[in-house]
C-alpha cells in the first residue's frame, strides 16, 4: 500500500525507479549532483541531492542539503550524462540455481532542476541497455518529473510523476516479486495542495494513482492492478521545532483479473521534530482497516517513520521504516503485513571523491487466501539489498565509478530463495 504524497522531504536514491544499470548512472548524478538553475547557456552549479523529483515535490523544508563545489559548463537547457560500464552478475536470473553472466551497459540520463519565481521544476529521466553475454538484452527507462508552485502565501500546489519500465526487482516497494519476472511498467503519480489556515494550523490534501503492468502473463494475472489514494493531513505547529500531525487515507485497490480487490481506511497520528539545522525526524502511528470484495475484513497496526541527518557539507544520511499492510507478491496470498526499512548514506571524502551506501530490507508475512482465491499455505519472506557505490571525478565532465551490490531472498517457500552479487566499473561523461 503506497502512502500519499510525502509531507517531509526525505532524500531517496533513484534506485526505486529504475533498473540496476540505470541506478548506477543516476547515482553517479546524485553523487556529483548536477542542478540546473540558470538560463541558457548555463554554468551548472552542482548540489549533492541532484534532481531528486520526489523530494522536490514537497513544499516543506527539511534539513539543509549538503553542497558540492564542482561546476559543470553546459550549453544545453538540461544536463546530459552518458555512461558505459562493464561488470559481472553472479546470479542474473535470480534463481536458486545460480548462473553468472558478464555484462556491459550503456545509459543516457537527463537532469533538470530550476526555480523560477514561485515555481520549482525538477526532472530526472533516462534510458539504458544491458547486454548480457550469455542471455538476452535488458532495456530500462525511467522518468521522474515534479512541479511545485506557490500560488499565494497560504496556498501551494505540487504534482509528481514517477514512471519506470524495467526488469530488475524493486526491494524498496511492493510493486511485485523479489525475483526477475520479465519487464514491467509502473507509474506513481500524485497531486497535492497545502493550505496555511493560520500561523499554526495547515492542511495537505492529496490524491495519487499507481499502475502496475507485467509483460509475463502468469505474473500479470496476480500482480497487475490500479491503486487510487485520497489523503488529508492536518498539521499543527506546536512550537518552532515540533509539528503535530493527524492523517487519514482512503485507498482503493483494483486488480485487473485476480480476486483481490479491496478498500482500506488508514488513520494515523504523529509528530515531526526538527532537532537542529542538520537533523529532522518524523513518526506516525495508527491502524488500517481493510475490506475485501472476496474475503474477510481485517484491522492491522500501521507505523511509519523517517530521519534525515546532514552529516557534513557533502554528506547526507536518511533512514525510513514502515510497518503496514501491503499488496502480496505471491499468488497464494490474499494480503501481507510487511516491516520495511531503508538506509541511504552519501559521503563526500573530497571534492572529487565521493561514495554512497544503500540498504533496503523487508520482512513479509503473507496471509492465506480465502473465498474465491486459490488457497495455499501462509509464507514468510526476508529480502535484503545492499549497494556500495564510489565515484572519482577526473575533470568537470568525466568521472569514473565503481559499484558492488548484494541481494538475498530467503522464504519459507524454498523455490523463491536466491543470493546475488554484482560488480561493475564504468565511466560517465557529463555535459
Amino acid at each position: 500500500m503506497a502512502p500519499t504524497a510525502p509531507i517531509l522531504p526525505i532524500p531517496k536514491l533513484p534506485s526505486r525507479s529504475i533498473g540496476r544499470p540505470g541506478f548506477c548512472l543516476a547515482l553517479s548524478l546524485l553523487l556529483c549532483g548536477p542542478t540546473l538553475r540558470a538560463a541558457d547557456p548555463v554554468v551548472e552549479v552542482s548540489s549533492q541531492n541532484g534532481s531528486q523529483a520526489e523530494a522536490a515535490n514537497s513544499a516543506d523544508a527539511g534539513a539543509p542539503l549538503p553542497d558540492a563545489d564542482t561546476k559543470v559548463d553546459s550549453l544545453f537547457p538540461v544536463l546530459i550524462s552518458l555512461g558505459a560500464r562493464l561488470g559481472y552478475d553472479s546470479n542474473s536470473r535470480t534463481t536458486g540455481n545460480t548462473q553468472g553472466s558478464a555484462f556491459s551497459s550503456q545509459e543516457i540520463t537527463l537532469s533538470y532542476d530550476r526555480l523560477r519565481g514561485a515555481t520549482q521544476i525538477g526532472l530526472l529521466a533516462g534510458a539504458g541497455v544491458v547486454e548480457r553475454f550469455t542471455q538476452k538484452t535488458d532495456v530500462n527507462a525511467f522518468l521522474n518529473l515534479s512541479v511545485s508552485h506557490r500560488v499565494s502565501q497560504r496556498l501551494s500546489l505540487s504534482a509528481n510523476v514517477d514512471t519506470a519500465y524495467r526488469v530488475e526487482p524493486d526491494f524498496s516497494t511492493d510493486v511485485g516479486p523479489n525475483q526477475r519476472a520479465g519487464n514491467y511498467f509502473r507509474t506513481a503519480d500524485s497531486l497535492a495542495a497545502s493550505y496555511q489556515w493560520n500561523r499554526r494550523f495547515s492542511t495537505v490534501t492529496s490524491a495519487s494513482f499507481r499502475l502496475i503492468r507485467y509483460e509475463d502473463n502468469f505474473v500479470a494475472a496476480f500482480t497487475d492492478r490500479n491503486e487510487y489514494t485520497l489523503g488529508e493531513e492536518f498539521r499543527f505547529d506546536f512550537s518552532r521545532q515540533t509539528v503535530l500531525v493527524a492523517n487519514y487515507r482512503f485507498l482503493i485497490v483494483d486488480y485487473l483479473s485476480f480476486p483481490r480487490d479491496s478498500l482500506t481506511h488508514v488513520a494515523l497520528f504523529g509528530v515531526e521534530e526538527t532537532f537542529g539545522p542538520r537533523l529532522t525526524a518524523q513518526a506516525r502511528a495508527g491502524a488500517s482497516f481493510r475490506s475485501f470484495d472476496q474475503g474477510e475484513n481485517r484491522m492491522d497496526p500501521h507505523f511509519e517513520g523517517s530521519l534525515t541527518y546532514a552529516v557534513a557539507r557533502r554528506s547526507m544520511l536518511s533512514w525510513t521504516t514502515r510497518y503496514s499492510v501491503e499488496e502480496p507478491a505471491v499468488r497464494e496470498a490474499q494480503s501481507r503485513t510487511t516491516f520495511r526499512t531503508g538506509l541511504q548514506l552519501t559521503y563526500g571524502f573530497t571534492a572529487k571523491l565521493s561514495s554512497a551506501l544503500s540498504l533496503f530490507y523487508h520482512h513479509d508475512n503473507n496471509t492465506t487466501t480465502s473465498a474465491g482465491v486459490t488457497s495455499g499455505p501462509a509464507t514468510t519472506t526476508d529480502a535484503i539489498d545492499v549497494g556500495l557505490f564510489t565515484r572519482y571525478q577526473i575533470s568537470r565532465h568525466v568521472d569514473l565509478s565503481a559499484s558492488i551490490q548484494h541481494s538475498e531472498v530467503s522464504s519459507s517457500s524454498a523455490s523463491s530463495d536466491y543470493s546475488r552479487n554484482s560488480f561493475s566499473l564504468g565511466m560517465n561523461f557529463t555535459f
